[in-house]
C-alpha cells in the first residue's frame, strides 16, 4: 500500500510538471505573438503614392494626378511623415477661337494649360492600432515651387463646308504664344487614413488628404504675338478635397 501511494504521488508530481512547462510556454508564445504584432507598427516605412496608377488603369483622367515618395518614422502611437511630391492639375481649356475664314481654309487659335507643383511636406500623425489595421489622422506643413502656364497654338484647316465634320486635320501650324508664371507654393494638409498590414513589413496606407495652399508669383514670362494674356496671375489660394492617397510601404 504504501509503495502504491508513492508510485501515485510520483506520477502525479510528473503530470504538475508537465503542466507547468507547458503553461509557461503557453506563456512565452503569447507575449512573443503580442510582441510580433507590435514590431511592424514601429520603425522606418519608405512609400510609393501608387493611386494615380488607378486612374490610367480605368481609362479616365483624374482632377489632380499626386505621385509622391514617404519617409515615414513609426512609434506605437505616432508618426512623422516626410514625402516630396509631384502634382499634375488636369485644368483643360476648351477655348477655341476662329481667327479668321478664307476660301477653303478656316484658321483657329486653340488653348492649353499646363500646371503641376513640386513640393516637400512634414508631418505629424496620431495613430492606434488593431490587429492587422492602424488608423490614423494628422497634419502637416506644405513648401515648394508650383508651375503656371497657358499657351495656345494657331493652324488652318481646310473644308468643303458645313457640318463641321467636312473640317480636315491641321494642315500648318502658323505661330504660337504662352504665358508662364513661377509660383511660390506654401500650405498646410490634413491626413485621415487606415494602415493595412500586407506582411512582415509590408504595409498599404490608404488616407484621405485634403489641402489648402497658398500661390505667390515670383517671377513671370510670356511670347503672345496676338496679345491674348493681359497682365499676370495674382496670388491666390486654392483648396483641394480631392486628394485619395494609396501608399505601398516597405519597412525596415
Amino acid at each position: 500500500m504504501k509503495r502504491f501511494i508513492i508510485i501515485c504521488a510520483t506520477v502525479l508530481f510528473a503530470f504538475s510538471a508537465v503542466a507547468q512547462e507547458n503553461n509557461t510556454q503557453m506563456t512565452e508564445d503569447t507575449v512573443k505573438t503580442a510582441q510580433d504584432s507590435i514590431v511592424p507598427w514601429t520603425g522606418n516605412l519608405v512609400g510609393l503614392n501608387v493611386y494615380p496608377a488607378f486612374g490610367m488603369l480605368g481609362g479616365s483622367m483624374l482632377p489632380a494626378s499626386k505621385i509622391f515618395f514617404q519617409y515615414r518614422h513609426m512609434w506605437e502611437k505616432t508618426n512623422l511623415r516626410f514625402s516630396v511630391n509631384y502634382i499634375n492639375y488636369f485644368d483643360d481649356d476648351e477655348r477655341m477661337d476662329i481667327v479668321g475664314i478664307q476660301d477653303s481654309l478656316i484658321t483657329f487659335r486653340e488653348f492649353t494649360n499646363l500646371f503641376y507643383t513640386f513640393d516637400f511636406r512634414v508631418g505629424v500623425e496620431h495613430a492606434y492600432h488593431m490587429d492587422n489595421f492602424r488608423f490614423y489622422y494628422g497634419i502637416g506643413a506644405i513648401a515648394g515651387y508650383h508651375y503656371f502656364g497657358k499657351a495656345y497654338y494657331v493652324y488652318d484647316k481646310s473644308f468643303e463646308g458645313y457640318p463641321v465634320q467636312n473640317v480636315q486635320s491641321p494642315i500648318e501650324y502658323q505661330e504660337t504664344g504662352w504665358y508662364r508664371a513661377d509660383m511660390l507654393k506654401v500650405g498646410a494638409d490634413i491626413t485621415l487614413g487606415v494602415d493595412i498590414l500586407l506582411s512582415e513589413n509590408v504595409i498599404m496606407s490608404v488616407q484621405y488628404a485634403p489641402e489648402i495652399a497658398y500661390y505667390s508669383r515670383m517671377k513671370s514670362d510670356r511670347e503672345d504675338p496676338a496679345n491674348v494674356f493681359v497682365g499676370d496671375v495674382e496670388d491666390y489660394v486654392d483648396f483641394r478635397a480631392d486628394f485619395i492617397d494609396v501608399v505601398l510601404s516597405i519597412g525596415f
